[in-house]
């Protein structure tokens, strides 16, 4: 007997499980999407600083490389950063 066995999910619950996993980028992808809009609207100095350390969370999740990473959060450029969503979609 096997782990999910084990565990007690059934055909359908492990199904779902492993869409879920094997979506994980995409939904990523589009979070950070989302975020960039909201981030053009944020007037509030501490919201923006937030949602930089969120994009940089996700920029990291989507495995962009870390000195690309880092360039696009030093210089805290939208566009840039909206650019780089663009090649990764």
């Amino acid at each position: 007997m096997d782990q999910k066995q084990e565990k007690g999910y059934t055909q359908y619950q492990r199904k779902v499980i492993k869409g879920f996993y094997e979506n994980k980028d995409l939904r990523l992808i589009q979070k950070l999407g989302e975020l960039l809009s909201d981030m053009y609207l944020i007037t509030d100095e501490k919201k923006k600083e937030s949602g930089w350390k969120r994009i940089k969370k996700m920029l990291v999740d989507l495995k962009v490389h870390p000195n690309e990473v880092e360039y696009l959060i030093k210089n805290k450029d939208l566009k840039t950063v909206s650019k780089k969503l663009e090649e990764i979609f």
